[in-house]
């Protein structure tokens, strides 16, 4: 097995990055193989709890429960991976959550396949800052963008693929059959990274004291802000429940005509996620997060007042391609914007955060939605604006942040500080 080693002990920045050229198409090919080996189940999950004995309140409750979880799970993850680096944390936690998925596919009742499943989802939870670390690290700032699109197209294609493939292995090897089968994809993954990556970890992490007060102080506290909003912009749009909910109750489109409109969505996600790259890259993280992020919140409220199958169709596309555009550049921007010596800990930081303010959005918006049907959207044009100012808030507060194109190498005057560093 190639020898790892710390890629911050490499002085020269081209010799650097070249160690670690192989990250980027090894995490779009493994990522696509996890998420697509998810999507294998994941559209029939509460129905295999229900199958199981859980109630729909047991199946609510488990869902909150493993969210928060995975949330306070984040913020660890983003402390160990700057003491022990990012690439154990992107790897062995895959494997225990394979095992976890195979594990699960054997339990009789909802309520030991609740407790394996949690397992899952802590392995889950401790990869997602460790993967925007690892991706954007890898590669010069200025390529950051194109490196996150390519991994956007390679999950849009999984998102596609994968719940053909489910539906097509359903009749033959039921619902716990393609749990086995996904967490035995899952772990071949874990073991594709552990062969391919190289890790990514800055020489001067740890160099900066951090505490968790630090993500609410300053500049860092307008970027906490900015990625808080956008998960609230997500969660009331594309990755929420009122979607679907305002397109069968106001729109009275059938199930299967709401299922054909995702899958819509997922291909010109797919087809955006390339092109979304280019743009972070020539026009900066920022601009893009602010105008993706603005986009998808208008385009959903102009979507809710459609009434002809024509209008219906061009939001979703709409709504698609902005929030791909802004998937992208919040990708590249929470890389670029925290510095290398507190970059795991503080993005682990922000991610326990943000998880908590969307689990306490959604049911207000839910509350809201009882007076009118649209709330929801709303709320997340609110959001985006509020996103846009505290970017703009932000590039104002230092002009050094090199927005432009990202910020000429790392621990360049273009990263934040932290108070107190």
């Amino acid at each position: 097995m190639t020898v790892l080693r710390d890629a911050g002990a490499t002085p020269n920045p081209a010799a650097r990055y070249a160690g670690m050229s192989r990250n980027v198409p090894a995490m779009a090919v493994t990522t696509a193989v996890i998420v697509g080996s998810n999507m294998l189940w994941a559209p029939i999950f509460s129905l295999i709890m229900r199958d199981l004995g859980a109630s729909d309140l047991q199946i609510s409750l488990a869902i909150s429960v493993w969210a928060l979880i995975g949330a306070v799970a984040q913020y660890y993850a983003g402390l160990l991976a700057d003491r022990v680096g990012r690439f154990p944390l992107i790897v062995y936690p895959m494997h225990l959550g394979g095992l976890a998925l195979v594990a699960a596919g054997f339990m009789p009742s909802w309520l030991p396949f609740a407790v394996i499943y949690t397992v899952w989802a802590v392995g889950n939870a401790v990869t997602s800052p460790v993967f925007s670390l690892i991706v954007g690290e890898s590669v010069p700032p200025a390529k950051r963008g194109r490196a996150f699109g390519l991994i956007e197209f390679s999950i849009g294609v999984s998102l596609i693929l994968g719940p053909l493939a489910g539906a097509k292995l359903l009749p033959y090897v039921g619902a716990k059959g393609l749990l086995i089968i996904s967490g035995v994809l899952v772990a071949a993954a874990a073991t594709g990274r552990l062969l391919s990556l190289r890790e990514t970890r800055p020489e001067s992490t740890g160099s900066k004291p951090f505490a968790f007060r630090h993500v609410f102080e300053g500049r860092m506290g307008l970027v906490l802000l900015a990625v808080a909003l956008w998960n609230v912009v997500l969660v009331m749009t594309m990755w929420g429940p009122f979607l679907s909910l305002h397109a069968s109750d106001a729109m009275g489109l059938s199930k299967p005509t709401i299922n054909l409109f995702f899958a819509l969505s997922s291909v010109v996600s797919a087809l955006m996620s390339l092109l979304a790259g280019k743009l972070v890259g020539r026009f900066g993280a920022n601009r893009m997060l602010s105008i993706g992020g603005l986009g998808l919140a208008a385009a959903v409220v102009l979507w809710s007042v459609q009434r002809s199958m024509a209008g219906i169709v061009g939001g979703f596309v709409l709504m698609s391609a902005f929030m791909m555009l802004a998937m992208v550049a919040s990708d590249t921007f929470r890389v670029s914007v925290v510095e290398e010596s507190v970059r795991g800990r503080a993005l682990g930081a922000i991610g326990m955060i943000t998880g908590f303010a969307t689990a306490v959005a959604t049911p207000v918006a839910g509350y809201l939605k009882q007076f009118s049907s649209t709330a929801p959207f709303w709320i997340s044009l609110a959001a985006a604006a509020g996103l846009a100012a505290s970017v703009v808030a932000l590039t104002r507060h230092d002009t050094r942040t090199g927005f432009h194109g990202g910020p000429a190498h790392e621990g360049e005057p273009g990263s934040l500080d932290l108070p107190g560093g």
